[in-house]
């Protein structure tokens, strides 16, 4: 897994037994650092194209088999090396090399089919040669593709026919697999054709698209063959690891390095998490507080397809390795880098280019902050506090030096709640949205500050053995009326007090189901590198897991994430949910009597507000997106105006609504979620407040 991550953790001991960082396949934080160097092994170069040719060696063979050993005598729930084995890790293997379905046919997989139950046998030998010749033949449909591409751009007569009528999937990883090279062919070609569509409805010429992407696929042949044999075994390992559950990966002895590298916060980027999504670079999330999040034109899930720096030519960076993409668009502090991006890895969407300021991800970027929003009730005007935690944060270097100020979230919420207290407010919401997990210690240490004493976690190990996180301290920092706001993307530490304030009935959780990533991991060392394996899961003390189903919330508000397409369940071969047996607790509220009241007034709050309305018109509207859009020009252009009709209408009724004047082009509307009062999340949590304490009357 490339997986070096400058990033929000960085406070924390990340070598602490409960890491509870989660992170997706080929991941890579922004920053100045390198990327991974896997084992060394010998390679061949194809005399046609220079192509390299994978050959694993006896090193890569006999490290293969020790990460089967440890998983087998070290994972949480080792899976058993058998067929079903083998059939899965050659459809992990497969979906690695070629995700969207556009290189490898059925015909070009029907000789490694014996794969789908030798593939076991094979591993525990350590023989990698079949997988090896998978991985050149990849390799050369690949060169076959750009050589396609280009032999179309090289026409002078029209390249495509923009009144055929034909189309084009929008996701084609979830359409079946083509069954031979013709069919590979049109396919090639139908991406090409919309590369061009796409071109024009952003204003560009034939000849302008036809010379931007003869440079591209130009410089993508050359990349091509600088493919590297830490590569092809990045695969290998990942396809073995990921089979067992998707948070467990080999670490190369570089992969390490970053790792801890990681922790200094002594390095620069922009605080963004990429992922190589076939020849594109797409954002998985932003670092909170960090330059990328700061600046709020960078999105999860956006493209980004160029780079480069202030003042210089934007330079495409289609089918570039992930670690090449990084050394474009890391930098020193404080220089300017500007992105070339694709909003939501929508294909169909006109590229916009931004500019990011590199800094450092701090930690005062990190800690909690606080706010003081108004609700209006018919009691009059309520103060509701607001503490927004974008982590689970503690400055383990500081405490270990004996420094009593260090600082840690649980320190830092405790004097944020004092502060409000003082100003009188009427209740607390704290925001976990997009906060994915953090220190184990304080998840633990700031339920404590709502509760009196009490089991927090369940920790179950792979023996049975359950341990239990407590807190032993009766000091109540805050009694009154408490929200837990979430969002698919509260992972892990933030599932943990979620849950304990839910089952604790201390807080009335409101938001999304969370994102579900109930297990620790930890690292194993091998003969070369590491292995990150995930060796317990956690329990809530009502003894339910909040692995793959993560926390329901009370109150539900709407989201634009589809739990299909984002969180623990949507994760090849996760972990499933169960539960041990429930921990005696206290309960602090009889929420049972109050919930279907909330439930009602907050539904009546979204039928009249226009945010709320804005927001489900936008969920609806994405569930409706086609699977196919057409490849003629006339359609495209009707399709296209459309939408943008659609968006700006949507976005002046929003302004309407806030007595705003009317836009002209949807991209003028600036959404100022930065202010608190203006969060219809933040204000949904604080009516919620509201109500509870108008029924407790």
């Amino acid at each position: 897994m490339l997986h070096a991550m400058i990033s929000i953790h960085a406070v924390v001991n990340l070598l602490h037994l409960f890491l509870l960082r989660w992170s997706q396949q080929f991941v890579v934080v922004i920053c100045s650092i390198g990327i991974v160097i896997a084992p060394q092994a010998t390679a061949d170069k194809k005399e046609n194209d220079n192509l390299l040719q994978v050959q694993f060696t006896e090193q890569h063979g006999l490290l293969t088999q020790e990460i089967i050993k440890l998983l087998e005598q070290r994972h949480y729930q080792p899976r058993i090396i058998d067929d079903v084995f083998a059939r899965d890790v050659f459809t992990s293997y497969i979906k690695l090399l070629d995700p969207q379905h556009i290189y490898l046919s059925n015909s070009d997989l029907a000789p490694f089919k014996f794969l789908n139950e030798d593939l076991d046998d094979l591993l525990v030998a350590g023989n990698l040669e079949a997988m090896a010749q998978l991985y050149n033949l990849l390799q050369q449909r690949r060169l076959e593709f750009i050589n396609f591409s280009l032999a179309l751009l090289t026409k002078t007569e029209p390249i495509f026919n923009f009144e055929l009528l034909e189309y084009i999937s929008t996701s084609p990883y979830d359409e079946p697999r083509l069954d031979d090279t013709q069919a590979l062919n049109n396919a090639w070609r139908k991406q090409l054709k919309n590369e061009f569509i796409n071109g024009q409805l952003s204003g560009e010429s034939i000849s302008e698209i036809q010379h931007r992407l003869q440079i591209r696929y130009t410089s993508m042949r050359k990349r091509i063959a600088q493919v590297e044999l830490r590569d092809a075994y990045q695969a290998v390992s990942n396809s073995i690891t990921t089979v067992t559950d998707p948070h467990t990966t080999y670490l190369s002895p570089r992969n390490v390095e970053d790792f801890n590298i990681d922790m200094s916060l002594s390095l620069e980027g922009i605080g963004a998490v990429l992922q190589r999504d076939e020849d594109y670079t797409k954002v998985i999330r932003l670092v909170a507080g960090g330059p990328a999040d700061k600046a709020g034109d960078l999105q999860a899930s956006d493209y980004i397809v160029g780079v480069s720096q202030n003042g210089e030519t934007i330079q495409e960076i289609l089918g570039w390795r992930l670690d090449d993409v990084v050394d474009q668009i890391r930098g020193p502090k404080g220089s300017l880098v500007n992105l070339q991006i694709i909003p939501g890895g929508d294909l169909q969407q006109a590229r916009k280019t931004i500019q990011i300021r590199r800094n450092k991800v701090n930690l005062d970027d990190q800690a909690a902050k606080k706010s003081i929003i108004e609700v209006e009730t018919n009691q009059g005007i309520r103060k509701i506090g607001v503490i927004t935690l974008p982590t689970f944060y503690m400055d383990f270097a500081a405490a270990q030096r004996g420094d009593p100020n260090y600082r840690s979230t649980t320190r830092d919420v405790y004097n944020l709640i004092q502060e409000l207290k003082s100003d009188s407010v009427s209740g607390i919401v704290i925001d976990l949205r997009n906060n994915g997990g953090g220190s184990l210690r304080e998840a633990n240490q700031l339920t404590g500050l709502f509760i009196e004493t009490g089991t927090i976690v369940q920790v179950r190990y792979a023996d049975g053995v359950i341990e239990k996180q407590m807190d032993r301290n009766p000091l109540l920092a805050y009694h009154g009326p408490l929200v837990v706001l979430v969002n698919r993307y509260s992972a892990s530490a933030s599932e943990i007090f979620a849950a304990a304030m839910q089952d604790y009935k201390r807080a009335l959780i409101v938001g999304s189901q969370t994102y579900g990533k109930g297990t620790v991991q930890t690292f194993g060392d091998l003969s070369s590198g590491q292995i990150k394996f995930t060796q317990a899961k956690f329990y809530r003390v009502s003894g339910a897991s909040t692995q793959h189903q993560g926390v329901f919330p009370d109150i539900r508000l709407p989201s634009l994430d589809d739990p299909t397409k984002v969180g623990e369940s949507s994760q090849d071969h996760a972990l499933k949910w169960d539960q041990v047996k429930e921990i005696k607790h206290n309960r602090y509220f009889a929420f049972e009597r109050i919930i279907p009241k909330l439930k009602e007034q907050q539904e009546l709050r979204q039928k009249s507000n226009v945010d709320w309305q804005y927001t489900l018109a936008l969920a609806e509207h994405s569930q409706k997106r086609p699977a196919l859009v057409s490849l003629h020009l006339g359609q495209r252009e009707q399709r296209w105006q459309q939408e943008q009709d659609w968006y700006l209408s949507h976005i002046n009724s929003l302004r309407l609504g806030h007595n705003l004047d009317p836009v002209e082009k949807a991209e003028d509307h600036e959404f100022d979620y930065d202010d608190a009062q203006k969060d219809p999340y933040i204000l949904a949590g604080a009516e919620v407040i509201a109500d509870w304490i108008d029924l407790a009357r």
